[in-house]
């Protein structure tokens, strides 16, 4: 009996038997369920142009209708192979395996039993002028169109999903969508690996992720192989120590890689903006999206929140009639499958918003567009409203009904609404050291700190070389929604410099709800958001510029979107500085073309100037929603 007529002979015996997944007794144990009540099968899936692709495909063996397919498509192996290995867990959570699809895992091309070459971030081909034109749309298509054809038992219809590099792949199966793709939910996606997501910010690159990433994903391997490469030893549980030894990351290949990384050299070999990173950009290509979708991220995820905003925002504007919704918690990367999202650091959100995003966001818009359940009651953006700690429905997002304003850089430290009149100098200045940078976390860690999104900040605004501005106490609440713009004038006496400015909620030294409160974080500085931007880079990533020693240069860029609740008492403060380590590598402050290739010789001491004066005005500008609460948002 052939694999094929072995799933047709289940199929019929399925037809037979008057049971949903829901009435199967359901064992204590997930795993042991799934083994009980699904059939696992190994197919070699062929591409259009003779590549096969490792797919584990789970059929339930007793179901009352035909079921649709739930499709992840991966670089980190689906894991265990072989037909009587099992997964733990299928889908995004426990419900979904309960409920009952068809679950498809496929290693995408180039990885793990996949044949082919992988290549990171494979760039998308909008013409296509043969067989041999392949990119993620077109294995995901091939992918489709063969279950559709080979596995019996479906209901015509498949949805997608995936989380993080799993979240990119999601978000390309989207362009010019099979028509039997429904439903597609990339979560945590990668948009783009220059501008914000994982390796760089803004053009500055993001040490701990991408150097600890690399060093094992990026190890070579030949095809098939079940195992993944092995993680890097860095000797030491001190990230920061370990990166200030490292010196210049040309020492990276020396020291360690040997130049086996054949990523992290093109990542060296590639230091701007240019065709190797823009055809990486997937935010272009976003067309004919034919399935509905619902982007889903996280406030607090280190890796990719510039993915969800970004692809949210672009299949918005290039697909006017999809059903697109964006769904943003108080989450860590992965943080609503991994986590009960209650908690992040110290910080409380008062309830596990996890649970009720998988049972009332997650399961009924798989089921309503795969299984014709009702229509889920999601708007077109549910997003979590950080130091208010509840859930906020809009009409769009950035919401329509936020109002600008701007915070001016004053003397004093102050922050005014009131831009300054003076003329002259006037301006705050700071001494940048290289070989003493600020850290972007008091954790120990090598890998990358997940807590420090809303980690307090006066161990940073303690030290020489970081800038502090705050306003007075607030009178009343302020609601900060959508993305926030630093516009600075500086200087510096060096040729190349680092900008990174955090917006942070300052809390009052007494509760003013509870005097005799004893776990009130008294005069805590919670950071809300943090950017970095490359000074090189601040007319544009595809030409990087020195800057003119003491001459005053407008750098602007827009740190990422929030929606959190100042209250009143409290006190929005900015810090300005220059290092951020090791999360930012560190800049030399004397301008070389490619960073990478810098010596010590090129790590100089630099004194940055910020400027406010009438003609100099540093400040941000965000938008804030109005104190009387608008209309609700409809529902999708």
């Amino acid at each position: 009996m052939t694999i094929r007529q072995a799933v047709a002979a289940l199929a019929t015996l399925a037809a037979l038997v008057p049971a949903t997944i829901a009435q199967t007794p359901e064992p204590s144990s997930l795993a042991e369920f799934i083994r009980r009540t699904y059939t696992k099968f190994e197919y070699r899936i062929p591409m259009r142009d003779g590549v096969h692709l490792y797919t584990a495909v789970y059929t339930p063996n007793h179901a009352a209708e035909p079921l649709p397919f739930l499709m992840i498509r991966t670089p980190y192996a689906c894991r265990p192979y072989g037909p009587d290995r099992y997964r733990r867990t299928l889908g995004p959570s426990e419900a979904f395996a309960r409920d009952g699809y068809i679950f498809v895992y496929q290693d995408v091309r180039g990885r793990y039993q996949s044949e082919g070459v992988f290549v990171n971030m494979r760039p998308h081909q909008p013409v296509k002028h043969g067989p041999t034109d392949v990119d993620e749309s077109t294995d995901t298509h091939d992918t489709i169109a063969w279950l559709l054809e080979n596995v019996p038992g479906h209901n015509g219809r498949v949805g997608m999903w995936g989380i993080s590099y799993p979240g990119f792949y999601c978000a390309a199966g989207v362009i010019d969508s099979h028509p039997a793709l429904r439903a597609a939910s990339p979560q945590a996606p990668i948009a783009d690996w220059f501008v914000g997501d994982d390796m760089h910010h803004h053009g500055a690159f993001i040490l701990p992720l991408a150097f600890n990433f690399f060093s094992s994903f990026g190890q070579p391997h030949h095809n098939p192989t079940t195992t993944r490469g092995e993680r890097f030893d860095h000797g030491t549980k001190d990230g920061y120590q370990f990166f200030l030894d490292l010196g210049p990351l040309r020492n990276a290949n020396e020291r360690h890689f040997r130049g086996e990384i054949a990523f992290w050299n093109e990542v060296v070999a590639h230091p701007n903006y240019d065709e190797f990173w823009q055809s990486r950009n997937i935010l272009p290509h976003l067309n004919n999206v034919g399935c509905a979708v619902m982007v889903v991220g996280g406030w607090y995820d280190t890796e990719d929140l510039y993915g969800p905003l970004s692809i949210y925002r672009s299949i918005e504007q290039r697909n006017p009639d999809a059903w697109n919704v964006l769904v943003m918690g108080p989450w860590s990367h992965g943080g609503w499958t991994r986590t009960r999202g209650r908690t992040l650091g110290t910080e409380d959100f008062g309830f596990d918003t996890s649970a009720g995003y998988d049972e009332h966001v997650a399961v009924p818009f798989f089921r309503h567009f795969l299984k014709d359940d009702a229509a889920p009651e999601v708007p077109e953006a549910l997003v979590f409203e950080t130091g208010a700690n509840r859930w906020r429905s809009f009409d769009a997002w950035p919401p329509h009904e936020r109002v600008e304003h701007a915070l001016h850089f004053r003397a004093g430290g102050l922050l005014s609404p009131e831009a300054p009149v003076t003329g002259g100098e006037a301006f705050d200045d700071y001494v940048s050291d290289p070989s003493k940078p600020v850290p972007y976390t008091t954790e120990i860690t090598t890998r990358w700190a997940k807590n420090y999104m809303t980690e307090d900040q006066r161990f940073a605004a303690w030290r020489p070389d970081v800038l502090v501005y705050q306003t007075e106490p607030l009178t009343e609440d302020l609601t900060l929604a959508g993305p926030i713009r630093a516009d600075l004038w500086v200087s510096t006496t060096g040729s190349a410099a680092d900008w990174i400015v955090k917006v942070i909620d300052a809390h009052p030294g007494e509760n003013p709800n509870d005097a005799d409160d004893a776990d009130w974080p008294g005069h805590r500085q919670r950071l809300v958001r943090a950017e970095v931007m490359r000074g090189r880079f601040r007319n544009g990533y595809v030409t990087p510029e020195p800057f003119t020693p003491d001459e005053v240069t407008p750098v602007s860029f827009e740190l990422r979107d929030v929606l959190h609740t100042f209250k009143r008492g409290h006190r929005l403060m900015v810090q300005v500085q220059s290092t951020w380590f090791p999360f930012v590598d560190r800049n030399p402050q004397r301008y070389v073309p490619n960073i990478f290739e810098a010596t010590e010789d090129d790590f100089i001491t630099a004194t940055h100037r910020v400027h406010r004066t009438r003609a100099y005005p540093s400040r941000i500008v965000f938008g804030a929603l109005p104190t009387v609460a608008p209309a609700p948002a409809a529902r999708r």
